[in-house]
Protein backbone atom coordinates (compact mmCIF):
# COMPACT_ATOMS: atom_id res chain seq x y z
CA UNK A 1 0.00 0.00 0.00
CA UNK A 2 1.57 3.28 -0.93
CA UNK A 3 2.18 6.58 1.13
CA UNK A 4 -0.28 8.00 -1.09
CA UNK A 5 -3.03 6.12 -0.47
CA UNK A 6 -2.09 5.29 3.23
CA UNK A 7 -1.98 9.17 3.52
CA UNK A 8 -5.36 9.35 1.92
CA UNK A 9 -7.23 7.51 4.72
CA UNK A 10 -5.80 9.56 7.27
CA UNK A 11 -6.76 12.78 5.24
CA UNK A 12 -10.49 11.23 5.66
CA UNK A 13 -9.89 11.74 9.60
CA UNK A 14 -8.85 15.23 8.85
CA UNK A 15 -11.90 15.89 7.09
CA UNK A 16 -13.87 14.10 10.09
CA UNK A 17 -11.74 16.73 12.32
CA UNK A 18 -12.73 20.09 10.79
CA UNK A 19 -16.27 18.87 9.74
CA UNK A 20 -16.88 18.17 13.84
CA UNK A 21 -15.54 21.81 14.22
CA UNK A 22 -17.59 23.33 11.65
CA UNK A 23 -20.66 22.17 13.46
CA UNK A 24 -19.68 22.65 17.30
CA UNK A 25 -19.48 26.43 16.22
CA UNK A 26 -22.82 26.46 14.39
CA UNK A 27 -24.97 29.36 16.11
CA UNK A 28 -27.57 26.60 16.20
CA UNK A 29 -28.40 24.31 18.86
CA UNK A 30 -28.18 20.50 17.43
CA UNK A 31 -27.33 17.40 18.83
CA UNK A 32 -24.29 16.98 16.98
CA UNK A 33 -22.51 20.10 18.60
CA UNK A 34 -21.06 19.17 21.74
CA UNK A 35 -19.32 16.15 20.58
CA UNK A 36 -18.25 17.76 16.95
CA UNK A 37 -15.90 19.66 19.26
CA UNK A 38 -13.65 16.77 19.38
CA UNK A 39 -12.46 17.41 16.16
CA UNK A 40 -9.74 19.19 17.84
CA UNK A 41 -8.62 16.71 19.65
CA UNK A 42 -8.85 14.14 16.41
CA UNK A 43 -6.48 17.09 15.18
CA UNK A 44 -4.06 16.74 17.63
CA UNK A 45 -4.25 12.98 17.96
CA UNK A 46 -3.03 12.67 13.98
CA UNK A 47 -0.82 15.93 14.33
CA UNK A 48 1.26 13.38 16.83
CA UNK A 49 0.94 10.44 14.65
CA UNK A 50 1.93 12.35 11.39
CA UNK A 51 4.44 14.89 12.69
CA UNK A 52 6.56 12.23 15.03
CA UNK A 53 6.76 10.33 12.11
CA UNK A 54 8.53 12.99 9.65
CA UNK A 55 11.28 12.54 12.54
CA UNK A 56 11.09 8.63 12.84
CA UNK A 57 11.32 8.30 9.23
CA UNK A 58 13.80 10.74 8.62
CA UNK A 59 15.75 8.89 11.61
CA UNK A 60 15.21 5.29 9.86
CA UNK A 61 16.44 7.08 6.60
CA UNK A 62 19.95 8.83 7.40
CA UNK A 63 20.16 7.67 11.25
CA UNK A 64 20.07 11.07 12.69
CA UNK A 65 17.73 13.66 13.09
CA UNK A 66 18.35 17.36 11.13
CA UNK A 67 16.24 19.66 13.75
CA UNK A 68 16.99 22.86 11.98
CA UNK A 69 15.36 21.19 8.78
CA UNK A 70 12.48 20.14 10.41
CA UNK A 71 11.49 23.23 11.94
CA UNK A 72 12.11 25.17 9.10
CA UNK A 73 9.90 23.01 6.94
CA UNK A 74 7.07 23.32 9.68
CA UNK A 75 7.42 27.31 9.50
CA UNK A 76 6.75 26.95 5.75
CA UNK A 77 4.04 24.82 6.37
CA UNK A 78 2.38 26.84 9.43
CA UNK A 79 3.67 30.26 9.09
CA UNK A 80 2.92 31.84 5.91
CA UNK A 81 -1.30 30.94 6.17
CA UNK A 82 -1.21 31.89 9.80
CA UNK A 83 0.44 35.44 9.87
CA UNK A 84 -1.64 36.04 6.72
CA UNK A 85 -4.29 35.51 8.39
CA UNK A 86 -3.62 37.69 11.32
CA UNK A 87 -2.96 40.86 9.47
CA UNK A 88 -5.96 40.30 7.14
CA UNK A 89 -8.31 39.82 9.86
CA UNK A 90 -6.72 43.14 11.93
CA UNK A 91 -6.93 44.76 8.53
CA UNK A 92 -10.93 43.73 7.77
CA UNK A 93 -11.97 44.92 11.30
CA UNK A 94 -10.16 47.81 11.17
CA UNK A 95 -11.67 48.58 7.56
CA UNK A 96 -15.53 47.26 8.05
CA UNK A 97 -16.14 47.82 12.14
CA UNK A 98 -13.33 50.59 13.34
CA UNK A 99 -12.60 47.82 15.94
CA UNK A 100 -9.43 46.95 16.74
CA UNK A 101 -7.93 43.87 18.96
CA UNK A 102 -5.71 44.92 22.09
CA UNK A 103 -2.60 44.85 21.77
CA UNK A 104 -1.80 42.19 24.06
CA UNK A 105 -4.26 39.60 21.80
CA UNK A 106 -2.09 40.88 19.12
CA UNK A 107 1.15 39.63 21.00
CA UNK A 108 -0.65 36.92 22.03
CA UNK A 109 -1.57 35.83 17.95
CA UNK A 110 1.89 36.56 16.56
CA UNK A 111 4.52 34.31 19.59
CA UNK A 112 1.59 31.48 20.09
CA UNK A 113 1.08 32.23 23.32
CA UNK A 114 -2.66 31.77 22.62
CA UNK A 115 -3.35 28.65 25.09
CA UNK A 116 -2.07 31.12 27.86
CA UNK A 117 -3.36 34.50 26.78
CA UNK A 118 -6.57 35.75 25.35
CA UNK A 119 -5.89 35.50 21.65
CA UNK A 120 -7.34 37.29 19.18
CA UNK A 121 -9.50 34.69 17.96
CA UNK A 122 -10.48 31.79 20.22
CA UNK A 123 -9.72 28.99 18.30
CA UNK A 124 -6.20 29.23 17.93
CA UNK A 125 -4.95 28.18 21.25
CA UNK A 126 -5.18 24.81 19.46
CA UNK A 127 -2.59 26.23 17.24
CA UNK A 128 -0.13 27.31 20.30
CA UNK A 129 -0.64 24.34 21.95
CA UNK A 130 0.55 22.04 18.54
CA UNK A 131 3.44 24.55 18.14
CA UNK A 132 4.49 23.90 21.55
CA UNK A 133 4.09 20.44 20.81
CA UNK A 134 6.60 20.42 17.62
CA UNK A 135 9.50 22.32 19.68
CA UNK A 136 8.98 20.38 22.53
CA UNK A 137 9.16 16.82 19.73
CA UNK A 138 11.95 17.58 18.31
CA UNK A 139 14.22 17.91 21.02
CA UNK A 140 13.61 15.17 22.64
CA UNK A 141 13.41 13.04 19.20
CA UNK A 142 17.11 15.07 18.47
CA UNK A 143 18.60 14.07 21.75
CA UNK A 144 17.39 10.43 21.86
CA UNK A 145 18.64 10.11 17.99
CA UNK A 146 22.22 12.02 19.08
CA UNK A 147 22.70 9.16 21.91
CA UNK A 148 21.70 5.85 19.79
CA UNK A 149 18.51 5.67 22.79
CA UNK A 150 15.76 5.85 19.78
CA UNK A 151 14.96 2.59 19.50
CA UNK A 152 15.12 1.39 22.82
CA UNK A 153 12.39 1.60 25.25
CA UNK A 154 13.13 4.98 27.14
CA UNK A 155 11.30 7.21 24.32
CA UNK A 156 8.27 4.85 24.97
CA UNK A 157 8.51 5.31 28.72
CA UNK A 158 8.91 9.50 28.63
CA UNK A 159 6.04 9.77 26.27
CA UNK A 160 3.68 7.26 28.84
CA UNK A 161 5.12 9.60 31.36
CA UNK A 162 3.79 12.91 29.43
CA UNK A 163 0.46 11.42 28.50
CA UNK A 164 -0.37 10.56 32.32
CA UNK A 165 1.12 13.64 33.83
CA UNK A 166 -0.93 15.94 31.58
CA UNK A 167 -4.09 13.95 32.49
CA UNK A 168 -3.03 13.87 36.44
CA UNK A 169 -3.10 17.72 36.38
CA UNK A 170 -6.31 18.06 34.04
CA UNK A 171 -7.97 15.97 36.96
CA UNK A 172 -6.94 17.71 39.60
CA UNK A 173 -7.34 21.19 37.30
CA UNK A 174 -11.14 20.04 36.86
CA UNK A 175 -11.55 19.01 40.31
CA UNK A 176 -10.25 22.27 42.22
CA UNK A 177 -10.11 25.33 39.53
CA UNK A 178 -12.06 24.74 36.69
CA UNK A 179 -15.12 26.35 37.79
CA UNK A 180 -13.38 29.50 38.96
CA UNK A 181 -11.39 29.66 35.69
CA UNK A 182 -12.47 27.93 32.16
CA UNK A 183 -9.86 29.51 30.35
CA UNK A 184 -6.98 27.38 31.95
CA UNK A 185 -8.16 24.44 30.67
CA UNK A 186 -6.65 26.00 27.23
CA UNK A 187 -3.49 25.30 28.85
CA UNK A 188 -0.64 23.64 26.56
CA UNK A 189 0.03 21.36 29.84
CA UNK A 190 -3.52 20.49 30.38
CA UNK A 191 -4.14 19.85 26.42
CA UNK A 192 -0.93 17.70 26.03
CA UNK A 193 -1.81 14.46 25.94
CA UNK A 194 -3.79 14.15 22.65
CA UNK A 195 -0.96 14.76 20.79
CA UNK A 196 1.90 12.52 22.71
CA UNK A 197 -0.82 9.65 22.42
CA UNK A 198 -0.58 10.05 18.49
CA UNK A 199 3.33 10.67 19.23
CA UNK A 200 3.37 7.10 20.93
CA UNK A 201 1.29 5.20 18.11
CA UNK A 202 3.92 6.83 15.45
CA UNK A 203 6.73 5.13 18.16
CA UNK A 204 4.88 2.04 17.42
CA UNK A 205 4.53 2.13 14.05
CA UNK A 206 7.87 2.83 12.96
CA UNK A 207 10.01 0.90 15.35
CA UNK A 208 7.44 -1.73 17.07
CA UNK A 209 4.86 -2.32 14.10
CA UNK A 210 4.77 -5.98 15.15
CA UNK A 211 3.26 -5.01 18.41
CA UNK A 212 0.31 -3.29 16.52
CA UNK A 213 -0.47 -5.93 14.06
CA UNK A 214 -3.33 -8.08 16.63
CA UNK A 215 -4.89 -4.20 16.23
CA UNK A 216 -4.57 -3.43 12.84
CA UNK A 217 -5.45 -6.91 11.42
CA UNK A 218 -8.76 -6.84 12.75
CA UNK A 219 -11.63 -5.44 11.31
CA UNK A 220 -13.32 -6.33 14.98
CA UNK A 221 -11.67 -3.07 16.14
CA UNK A 222 -13.94 -0.72 13.59
CA UNK A 223 -16.85 -2.65 15.26
CA UNK A 224 -16.56 -2.82 18.37
CA UNK A 225 -13.27 -1.35 20.36
CA UNK A 226 -13.60 2.25 18.41
CA UNK A 227 -17.47 2.82 19.19
CA UNK A 228 -17.27 1.62 22.87
CA UNK A 229 -14.13 4.24 23.72
CA UNK A 230 -15.96 7.31 21.52
CA UNK A 231 -19.40 6.48 23.25
CA UNK A 232 -18.64 8.59 26.21
CA UNK A 233 -18.13 11.77 23.90
CA UNK A 234 -21.85 11.42 22.58
CA UNK A 235 -23.65 11.02 25.79
CA UNK A 236 -22.30 13.20 28.21
CA UNK A 237 -22.27 16.73 27.93
CA UNK A 238 -18.77 18.53 27.09
CA UNK A 239 -18.56 20.05 30.34
CA UNK A 240 -19.17 16.30 32.05
CA UNK A 241 -16.66 16.54 34.63
CA UNK A 242 -15.68 12.48 33.31
CA UNK A 243 -15.89 14.02 29.71
CA UNK A 244 -12.56 16.90 31.01
CA UNK A 245 -10.57 14.31 32.44
CA UNK A 246 -10.46 10.72 31.56
CA UNK A 247 -13.07 11.16 29.08
CA UNK A 248 -10.42 13.12 26.36
CA UNK A 249 -8.08 10.22 26.92
CA UNK A 250 -11.02 7.52 25.61
CA UNK A 251 -11.30 9.71 22.78
CA UNK A 252 -7.20 9.83 22.30
CA UNK A 253 -7.34 5.75 22.15
CA UNK A 254 -10.28 6.11 19.63
CA UNK A 255 -8.32 8.40 17.74
CA UNK A 256 -5.20 5.96 17.54
CA UNK A 257 -7.15 2.71 16.47
CA UNK A 258 -8.55 4.51 13.90
CA UNK A 259 -5.43 6.10 12.61
CA UNK A 260 -4.39 2.34 12.42
CA UNK A 261 -7.76 1.08 10.98
CA UNK A 262 -7.33 3.53 8.13
CA UNK A 263 -3.61 2.91 7.72
CA UNK A 264 -4.13 -1.01 7.24
CA UNK A 265 -7.57 -1.14 5.65
CA UNK A 266 -8.98 2.64 4.62
CA UNK A 267 -7.82 2.63 1.06
CA UNK A 268 -8.84 -0.94 0.15
CA UNK A 269 -11.78 -0.48 -2.61
CA UNK A 270 -11.31 -0.84 -6.11
CA UNK A 271 -11.96 1.94 -8.79
CA UNK A 272 -14.86 -0.34 -10.02
CA UNK A 273 -16.52 -0.49 -6.69
CA UNK A 274 -17.01 2.60 -6.03
CA UNK A 275 -20.23 3.35 -4.36
CA UNK A 276 -22.08 6.30 -2.49
CA UNK A 277 -20.13 5.83 0.69
CA UNK A 278 -16.88 5.94 -1.20
CA UNK A 279 -17.28 8.82 -3.22
CA UNK A 280 -18.55 10.32 0.19
CA UNK A 281 -14.95 9.20 1.68
CA UNK A 282 -13.05 10.86 -1.11
CA UNK A 283 -15.52 14.14 -0.61
CA UNK A 284 -14.50 14.39 3.25
CA UNK A 285 -10.99 13.43 2.35
CA UNK A 286 -10.62 16.13 -0.47
CA UNK A 287 -12.04 18.67 2.93
CA UNK A 288 -9.18 17.26 4.96
CA UNK A 289 -6.41 18.42 2.56
CA UNK A 290 -7.54 22.18 3.21
CA UNK A 291 -8.36 21.49 6.53
CA UNK A 292 -5.48 23.78 8.40
CA UNK A 293 -6.82 26.87 6.03
CA UNK A 294 -10.52 26.18 6.54
CA UNK A 295 -9.97 25.98 10.78
CA UNK A 296 -7.93 29.50 10.57
CA UNK A 297 -11.02 31.07 8.34
CA UNK A 298 -14.44 29.62 9.95
CA UNK A 299 -14.67 32.00 12.87
CA UNK A 300 -13.49 35.18 10.40
CA UNK A 301 -16.45 33.84 8.05
CA UNK A 302 -18.71 33.32 10.59
CA UNK A 303 -17.91 37.01 12.39
CA UNK A 304 -17.19 38.94 9.55
CA UNK A 305 -19.50 37.61 6.25
CA UNK A 306 -22.65 36.77 8.54
CA UNK A 307 -23.04 39.20 11.38
CA UNK A 308 -26.92 40.12 9.18
CA UNK A 309 -28.69 36.93 8.40
CA UNK A 310 -31.17 36.50 10.58
CA UNK A 311 -32.28 33.56 9.92
CA UNK A 312 -30.06 30.42 11.83
CA UNK A 313 -30.64 27.68 9.62
CA UNK A 314 -29.51 30.06 6.29
CA UNK A 315 -27.03 31.50 8.20
CA UNK A 316 -25.57 27.93 9.48
CA UNK A 317 -25.41 26.69 5.66
CA UNK A 318 -23.90 29.73 4.00
CA UNK A 319 -21.15 29.65 7.04
CA UNK A 320 -20.42 26.26 6.27
CA UNK A 321 -20.35 26.75 2.90
CA UNK A 322 -18.03 29.56 2.98
CA UNK A 323 -15.99 28.11 5.47
CA UNK A 324 -14.98 26.03 3.13
CA UNK A 325 -14.66 28.15 0.24
CA UNK A 326 -12.77 30.26 1.74
CA UNK A 327 -10.41 28.06 3.48
CA UNK A 328 -10.00 26.11 0.32
CA UNK A 329 -9.63 29.20 -1.70
CA UNK A 330 -6.76 30.59 0.76
CA UNK A 331 -5.19 27.39 0.53
CA UNK A 332 -4.46 27.89 -2.73
CA UNK A 333 -3.59 31.21 -2.68
CA UNK A 334 -1.14 30.87 0.36
CA UNK A 335 -0.65 27.42 1.92
CA UNK A 336 0.47 25.82 -1.71
CA UNK A 337 2.77 27.90 -3.01
CA UNK A 338 4.79 28.05 -0.12
CA UNK A 339 4.83 24.75 0.00
CA UNK A 340 6.05 24.25 -3.34
CA UNK A 341 8.99 26.90 -2.17
CA UNK A 342 9.55 24.79 0.59
CA UNK A 343 10.03 21.76 -1.27
CA UNK A 344 12.62 23.56 -3.75
CA UNK A 345 14.99 25.24 -1.26
CA UNK A 346 14.26 22.97 1.87
CA UNK A 347 13.64 19.44 0.30
CA UNK A 348 12.83 16.48 2.41
CA UNK A 349 15.87 14.34 2.99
Amino acid sequence: MSDRLRYQGLDFLRGIAIIGVLLRHLETETWIAGPGGYGVDLFFVLSGFLVSGLLFSEYIRNGKINAGRFLIRRGFKIYPSFYFFILSTITLFAVLYDSYFSKNAILSEVFFLQSYIHPMWSHTWSLAVEEHFYIFLVIIIYFFAKFNLLQGKGMITLFTLIILTTMTLRYFYVQYTYSINQEAFFYTHLRMDGLFTGALLGYFWHFRKNALEKFYNSKKLIVWVIPILILPALILKTNHPFMLTFGFNLFHLACAFSILFLLKNGDEEKPEKKNIFSKLKSAVSFIGVYSYAIYLWHLPVQNILLRNIPNMVIESVVYITLSLAVGIGMSMLIEKPMLKLRDKYFPGK
